[in-house]
């Protein structure tokens, strides 16, 4: 069944989460950052330890709770609220997949033909469409200039094979740095991965690929404010059986803020 009414939202809304994340120094502003490894509410997690070809994830220490429905009903994001010191844009989204054993100081491709996507792309599915894949730190990597060489070969959601995405890795980025990877022209989604190319070192550090779907987002735009969406301006996106919701930050300075707020969820 699916949730086409405010009444609905109401009868079915799951008791809300409260957050906050006490984030250290940004990297940079106008750069993502990912909330994860972060202490407060929920608790930080541990960077992953799967290897190269990573691991498909129902749940992970440190995500926002998150239930599955009853046979036959269907979860929604019903009302997302975010505050903070500083102006920035809160992101939350799904993590499906991570890995790691990326070698930092390796130039040339690395193997990871990644293991299949749990089935919750925007679909449903495990065919990507809407599936996006970027390059998490959790400890701070040691470049001395930002890296515009570092590509991934993917398969697309459509089933191509030998897609390049490609990104643009900041300078000494800090841990909690995430960067997405811009995707070739015309695709909506990744499918899997097969490779990815450094290019340059990164000399020092920990990075991990993490396959995503963005869910909602909500942004202040002064400091010292209070923003939030419900399903009443036109938010309710589903989340599939077994999602692992996260929080990113998207900043506008480095000053960190500690984002705060609510998550709450609905059934029915």
């Amino acid at each position: 069944m699916s949730i086409t009414t405010l009444d609905q939202v109401v009868a079915g809304s799951l008791p809300p989460f409260s957050f906050l994340k006490v984030a250290s120094t940004f990297e940079a502003g106008s750069l993502l950052n990912s909330l994860a490894y972060r202490p407060g509410s929920p608790v930080a997690a541990v960077a992953p330890t799967p290897g190269l070809a990573g691991a498909a994830l129902t749940t992970y220490g440190g995500q926002i709770p998150f239930s599955n429905p009853p046979a036959g009903e269907n979860t929604y994001l019903a009302y997302l609220e975010v505050s903070c010191l500083i102006a920035g844009v809160l992101l939350l989204y799904d993590r499906l997949w991570h890995n790691s054993a990326i070698v930092v100081t390796t130039t040339t491709a690395q193997v990871i033909n990644s293991v299949a996507w749990p089935p919750r792309d925007r679909n449903g599915s495990t065919n990507g469409e809407g599936v996006y894949v970027g390059i998490e730190v959790s400890t701070a990597t040691s470049n001395a200039g930002a890296i515009a060489n570092t590509t991934m070969s993917y398969t697309n959601s459509a089933g191509v094979p030998g897609r390049i995405g490609t990104l643009s890795f900041p300078a000494t980025a800090a841990a909690q740095t995430f960067t997405p990877f811009l995707l070739d022209a015309g695709d909506t989604g990744v499918q899997s991965i097969q490779n990815v190319t450094l290019g340059t070192s990164y000399v020092a550090g920990v990075i991990h690929l993490v396959a995503y779907r963005n869910i909602a987002r909500v942004g202040i735009t002064v400091g010292n404010a209070q923003n939030a969406r419900d399903a009443g301006c036109g938010l309710l996106p589903r989340l599939y059986d077994d999602s692992v919701p996260f929080l990113m930050w998207l900043c506008i300075s480095v000053t960190a803020g500690n984002p705060t707020g609510i998550v709450q969820f609905t059934q029915g």
